[in-house]
């Protein structure tokens, strides 16, 4: 039997009119029609009928809405309990894209054997007081949590340091002076997840003590990694951990600049649901994410 005519049946049903079903299933009124057709021909009974400019039931289809309905009602808890299953099997660790893949990545198979029998699964950031709702196990943030069952331990201090492409600075005869970015064009990383806590220009010129009229304009990026690629292609001077610029500043693609300002810093933390139904767990992958940080990391610090 198609779901999708069923689904068109029950929405024009509840809508009483075919544009407004097609508006609640985000497809076109001729789609609804040529579905509710489709399932009236392989049941080879009338479904609807016209009544002005909406439609009604026939008296055949408005005995059968109801267990139609509760069938839905019916495949969305199984779908919801296959989902509980699944997420009963996995240990999810949510954290943003850079980090994820320049740092949680590599290390995986050091935290392996604290997951025991379950599978990882990494997602993007969420937020820390949804992280019930997403099925998130341990985050890793910039954040604590404000929410009192949250536990909370420092992974890293990260460095944030400014860094352009080794073009903007030739010929410059002092590159690790502040005044190199009086003028200079500035990328910056717009927060996410509410990771309002991230170090930004305003906060490097105010550490600096010093005045600058643009401080909030230029492009803005959600990633680091895609901020770090517009810097390496010489559109201005990026403010972002060292740790996710190491590689390329190893590589020589960026340099660090403004030197005799002291690095701004954040801490890095791990977090889960102190009574979640996998804490105990979450509290082994953190003591085994506190040891891959203890083995050494270019652009970080001791928590």
């Amino acid at each position: 039997m198609p779901l999708s005519g069923l689904r068109a049946l029950v929405a024009a049903a509840r809508a009483g009119s075919l544009t407004r079903a097609a508006e609640e299933l985000g497809v076109t009124p001729g789609a609804i029609g040529h579905q509710i057709r489709q399932l009236e021909e392989r049941l080879g009974a009338k479904l609807v009928r016209r009544d002005g400019n909406g439609i009604v039931l026939t008296r055949a289809a408005e005995a059968a809405l109801p267990d139609i309905d509760r069938g839905f009602d019916a495949l969305a808890s199984g779908m919801r309990r296959l989902r509980f299953e699944r997420q009963a099997e996995t240990f999810t660790i949510s954290a943003d894209p850079s980090f994820a893949s320049l740092w949680l990545a590599p290390r995986l198979a050091m935290v392996r054997p604290a997951l025991g029998r379950l599978e990882v699964r990494i997602v993007a950031s969420v937020a820390l007081d949804a992280m019930a709702e997403e099925g998130v196990d341990l985050a890793i943030s910039y954040r604590k949590g404000a929410a009192s069952d949250i536990a909370a331990l420092d992974l890293f201090t990260e460095r944030v340091i400014p860094a352009c492409a080794p073009a903007l600075v030739e010929g410059h005869v002092g590159p690790d002076r502040a005044e190199m970015l009086d003028r200079m064009p500035l990328l910056h990383i717009d927060p996410t997840m509410g990771d309002d806590v991230y170090p930004t220009w305003r906060g490097w010129f105010t550490a600096a003590a010093r005045q600058r009229k643009d401080i909030d304009q230029g492009p803005r990026f959600g990633l680091t990694i895609v901020a770090a690629q517009a810097a390496i292609a010489g559109m201005g001077a990026l403010l972002a951990s060292e740790l996710v610029l190491r590689r390329h500043l190893d590589a020589g693609h960026l340099v660090e600049i403004a030197r005799e300002i002291p690095a701004l810093t954040i801490k890095r933390r791990i977090v889960w649901p102190e009574h979640g139904p996998k804490a105990r767990r979450a509290a082994a992958v953190a003591a085994a994410l506190l040891a891959a940080a203890d083995t050494g990391i270019d652009g970080a610090l001791p928590a």
